[in-house]
């Protein structure tokens, strides 16, 4: 049976949204009634007053913050249908409360020329529009992600590519990544890089459950290794933008915070499992729990936590990675790499601020904000404020924690780490150009 795609409830003309706290960048502001006259913010203001002739919605212990911009999703368009369809990948963003997401390009055919860009966009473009998302497309670093040829990347950042990489593989070539960083400096586009010299062959980071299965370790110096030649090439490009994806290792972390001390453009993201989770938590009958790079140190775990709220990362990202079921039933050599995430994302940001880690700025910041600065959209997402469209994720019963449940999951695979984990909130509105959308089961 095919996805039915839901549709937006109209914006009232007149709407309040009473009593609830307000997250930005910025500041907090507790007890707020936010007044939409016509989809613009009127005013934020105290609450209190009464509000004749508009329409009030009055969430119970409410957190109403900006949509959210996710730099690593994979929503397997075009060709994989088996894994993600553009209805359920992009439906699994908006649920999980984002108005934009980034898409990597190995796909089946891999986005290397604009021809693929077109075929993907033409997928996307009825879902976005009927959703409300923007869904941008990242392109190839290499032709096929060979790993061999640099890809023709002027007509594909003509194109409108946002960035390029081979997520899923690391560039080894430093031939290759010195042409690719004058790429980076001709399109101003960053290049995302997978830190992971090839050939390692390791399965999960040392551990009980990497001992006990007896698969080979996969310590970080595969990820290390490369960001350290990166950097070291970095500093021959000043004008070049490199970012380094799904940072795993307290290693990485040290090279990342001397590189931005030195001045060099380097950015890097983390993703909600490696925050949560380390390799005392894997559980040996749920191959969900393999994904690259993998869970490692409950050490490891705090230099993350604690490198997102300093700024020394710069924004979380999902890595959604959806398998069919055999592809993540099978053991843990054989079972493929990756977990879902769009859907609890921000329950995990709202996890770590319950217990002190990360405060309400960098939530919104690491959600939203930074992230729609990277890829140069902050002028259409990231903000609440008055006289402006209003696009936001509402978040009832916010400090409430609920065991995370498959009918929680939109996305058409159910490889989720989180299935069982007990997160705070509930996501059960958002606000975009097409109206409100409301999840209440």
């Amino acid at each position: 049976m095919q996805f039915q795609l839901p549709s937006a409830k109209l914006l009232p003309p007149r709407l309040v949204i009473q009593n609830c706290e307000v997250w930005t960048a910025t500041d907090v502001r507790k007890n707020q009634d936010v007044v939409i006259i016509n989809g613009i913010i009127d005013q934020i203001k105290p609450t209190g007053s009464s509000h004749p002739g508009f329409e009030v919605l009055a969430p119970q212990e409410g957190l109403l913050m900006p949509l959210g911009v996710d730099v690593q999703a994979h929503l397997r368009v075009p060709g994989q249908a088996h894994k993600e369809t553009a209805a359920t990948g992009v439906y699994a963003g908006l649920k999980g409360g984002y108005g934009s997401l980034l898409t990597m390009p190995n796909t089946n055919p891999v986005i290397d020329n604009v021809e693929i860009c077109n075929l993907a966009k033409e997928e996307l473009n009825p879902v976005c529009e009927k959703l409300g998302l923007s869904v941008y497309l990242s392109a190839a670093m290499t032709l096929g992600q060979n790993g061999t040829q640099a890809v023709d990347a002027l007509p594909l950042a003509r194109w409108g590519v946002k960035a390029f990489t081979d997520d899923g593989k690391g560039l080894a070539s430093t031939e290759l990544m010195i042409e690719l960083f004058k790429i980076s400096e001709r399109t101003g586009l960053p290049l995302l890089q997978h830190a992971e010299m090839p050939g390692h062959g390791g399965v999960l980071a040392p551990g009980p459950v990497q001992k006990k299965l007896g698969v080979k370790a996969y310590d970080p110096t595969p990820e290390v290794e490369m960001v350290r030649r990166d950097i070291e090439l970095l500093r021959q490009f000043p004008k070049a933008r490199y970012h380094v994806l799904h940072v795993s290792a307290r290693e990485t972390i040290e090279l990342v915070a001397q590189a931005k001390a030195e001045g060099l453009p380097i950015t890097c993201e983390v993703c909600p499992h490696h925050l949560l989770f380390n390799s005392n938590d894997i559980k040996a009958d749920d191959s969900s729990f393999k994904m690259n790079p993998p869970l490692r140190s409950p050490l490891d775990q705090e230099v993350l936590q604690k490198g997102l709220e300093s700024g020394v990362i710069d924004f979380m990202s999902t890595d959604h990675a959806p398998h069919e079921p055999q592809m993540k039933t099978l053991d843990f050599v054989a079972a493929a790499f990756g977990t879902t995430g769009l859907e609890t994302a921000l329950l995990s940001l709202l996890y770590l601020h319950q217990k002190g880690k990360l405060s309400p700025q960098r939530v919104v910041e690491t959600f939203s904000t930074k992230a729609a600065e990277f890829l140069k959209i902050e002028n259409e997402i990231g903000s609440l404020k008055v006289g402006e469209k209003f696009r936001g994720v509402l978040v009832s019963e916010k400090q409430k924690t609920r065991e995370i449940e498959f009918a929680d999951l939109a996305s058409l695979s159910k490889n989720n780490v989180f299935i069982g984990f007990s997160l705070p909130g509930k996501i059960t509105h958002v606000f975009n150009d097409k109206g409100i959308f409301e999840f209440t089961s």
